[in-house]
C-alpha cells in the first residue's frame, strides 16, 4: 500500500465520457494499518518469551582408549588416523577428560505464555532433549538468569510442547484464537524471540489453509503464511 501510494502520487487518469455505476474503491490510510500492527505488537510483547536450553549429547568423534588401528587395514583408514582427531579430542571431550565422550549443547527458541500461572507453549524440538530449560521474560534484564522450567507434555506430530515456570505474580497470557474463523488473505503477525534476541515482529497474510506437507501423519491441516519466521 505504501509503495502504491508513492508511485501513484501525482498520476491522473482521464475521466471517461460516460458515468459508471461501479462502487468507488476505498483504500484505508497506511497510517491506520501501521497503528493496528503496533498496537497488537505492544499487547502481545509481554507474552512472548525466550527459551534457552542445555543438553548433553554423546561425542561422535571421541576415540575409545581400547581402539587401535587394524594392522590389516590400509594406512589412513584406522580410527586413530581420523582427520583432526586430536582437535576433536581436545575441544570436544577426548579420552582422559572429565567429560570424555559427551558434549554440552546449547540452543535457543521462542515461546508464548498461554496461562497466567506460567504455562508456556513452544516447539517440541526446542526442549525435547534438554537437561535444563530456562525462560527469560520480556521485562527482564538481558543479564538476568531467567526462570527454570519443567516440561509438562510434548507431541511429536504437531511439534508442540508445554512447559511451566514458577513466578510470584500472574504472568501476561496471550489469548488463543480459533483457526476455523480464519480466511485466506487475512493479515498475520508473527512475533517471536529468536536467537536470544528480544521481540521480533514480521507481517504477512494467510496464504493457504489445510496444507498437508508431511506424509503419514495424523494431523494434516497446517496454515501457510508468507510472514517471515525464523527456523
Amino acid at each position: 500500500i505504501l509503495i502504491g501510494t508513492v508511485i501513484s502520487y501525482g498520476v491522473k487518469g482521464k475521466e471517461g465520457q460516460k458515468s459508471s455505476d461501479a462502487t468507488p474503491l476505498t483504500v484505508p490510510a497506511p497510517q491506520q494499518l501501521s497503528t493496528v500492527f503496533s498496537q497488537i505488537s505492544k499487547q502481545l510483547e509481554p507474552s512472548v518469551v525466550n527459551i534457552n536450553t542445555e543438553s548433553t549429547i554423546k561425542n561422535p568423534h571421541r576415540r575409545h582408549p581400547s581402539v587401535r588401528p587394524d594392522p590389516d587395514q590400509p594406512e589412513g583408514n584406522g580410527e586413530d588416523d581420523a582427520p583432526f582427531q586430536d582437535f576433536f579430542d581436545k575441544f570436544f571431550g577426548g579420552q582422559g577428560g572429565p567429560d570424555a565422550g559427551t558434549i554440552r549443547q546449547r540452543s535457543l527458541g521462542s515461546g508464548v505464555i498461554v496461562d497466567a500461572r506460567g504455562y508456556i507453549v513452544t516447539n517440541r524440538h526446542v526442549v525435547e532433549k534438554a537437561d535444563r530449560i530456562r525462560v527469560k521474560l520480556q521485562d527482564e534484564s538481558p543479564a538476568a538468569p531467567g526462570h527454570d522450567a519443567k516440561v509438562i507434555g510434548m507431541d511429536q506430530e504437531t511439534d508442540l510442547a508445554v512447559i511451566k515456570i514458577e513466578a510470584d505474580h500472574p504472568l501476561p497470557a496471550a489469548k488463543i484464537g480459533n483457526s476455523d474463523g480464519m480466511q485466506v488473505g487475512d493479515w498475520v503477525l508473527a512475533i517471536g524471540s529468536p536467537f536470544g534476541l528480544q521481540e521480533t515482529v514480521t507481517a504477512g497474510i494467510v496464504s493457504a489453509k489445510g496444507r498437508n506437507i508431511v506424509p503419514n501423519r495424523q494431523f494434516q491441516s497446517f496454515i501457510q503464511t508468507d510472514a517471515a519466521i525464523n527456523p
